[in-house]
């Protein structure tokens, strides 16, 4: 196929263009900022402006896209609620629209969240795809919108959209904003000299569930070529971590164990994420999580410390 791959610059779409190549497909990107991979087909892309849009769908004729163009960071939409809404709610109708009305036989892949579910404990033993969409943040309430609306337009106008919901995913490129992205460079920094052997930190009880983003491109490019048009599909490990297992692993791998000190700042109440069932992704695609944490949390640390 030929894949356009939206927010080809970012910390997934750089792991998914790598991925897509390697597994024989014609790929090209676009992205509002940032650097393209090399050697990439790539034009501007805005999801919040139809004509470009258009211009890409045109220039492109993909026949399939994934869209990954959307602010990530839930804090984020704390402070910016309606650019939030903005970039991941109108941003992904813009998408379906376009495609509705220039490229029908497109098969698309809306990315989400599993954040849609809300962080209540399910009823049941886990969340799956025909769960209750109860988000309790604006960032989970952005997405929980363009999921119905992805769905809706699937149902209503006849076309192969699909709607992926990931829970967190980690591994080498993503943003030090993000909790283990922040825990490895701190101690890059200490293993090189670069900080003292402190670190400042929040509540190291509460758990959440990582997948490596290796792990999560390999999902999205199995729905892309597999995957029912219409369905939604969770993407997440089968177990959760505590953040405190989390900086231990990263502790060893860099050989570093600074003094900790909590930072008022950072600290939440302790929480848990809820658990994600993956079984349909499993039997559609043959999915499974492969990477280990451990390698994963390997993985990312080199990239930050070898930098």
């Amino acid at each position: 196929m030929k894949i356009l791959v939206t927010g080809c610059n970012g910390f997934v779409g750089r792991h998914a263009v790598a991925a897509f190549r390697t597994a024989g497909h014609d790929v090209c990107g676009g992205d509002v900022a940032g650097t393209p991979p090399p050697d990439l087909p790539y034009l501007p892309f805005d999801a919040t402006s139809p004509d470009s849009i258009r211009a890409a769908l045109e220039t492109f004729s993909p026949d399939a896209i994934l869209h990954l163009g959307g602010i990530a960071f839930v804090p984020v939409a704390w402070e910016h609620p309606q650019m939030v809404f903005e970039v991941n709610t109108v941003g992904p109708l813009n998408v379906l629209d376009a495609v509705r009305t220039l490229r029908p036989a497109t098969r698309v892949l809306l990315v989400t969240s599993a954040e849609v579910y809300g962080s209540a404990p399910a009823a049941g033993a886990a969340f799956t795809e025909d769960s209750p969409l109860a988000p309790d943040n604006i960032y989970g309430v952005t997405k929980a919108a363009a999921d119905t609306a992805a769905r809706f337009y699937a149902a209503r106008h006849g076309l192969p959209l699909l709607v992926a919901r990931p829970a967190n995913h980690i591994g080498p490129g993503q943003s030090p904003r993000f909790v283990s992205s922040a825990f490895a460079r701190q101690l890059a920094d200490i293993a090189a000299g670069r900080a003292p052997a402190e670190m400042r930190v929040g509540n190291l009880d509460s758990r959440r569930n990582f997948t490596d983003v290796r792990d999560v491109v390999r999902a999205y490019l199995l729905l892309l070529e597999r995957g029912t048009p219409g369905a939604a599909y969770n993407i997440a490990s089968p177990a959760s971590v505590s953040i405190r297992d989390l900086l231990d692993a990263l502790c060893d791998i860099s050989g570093v164990r600074p003094s900790l000190a909590v930072d008022p700042a950072l600290w939440r109440p302790t929480d848990a994420h809820p658990a994600y069932s993956t079984d349909r992704l499993r039997a559609d695609t043959g999915w499974t999580p492969q990477i280990p944490l451990r390698q994963t949390l390997t993985d990312l640390y080199r990239s930050i410390a070898e930098a």
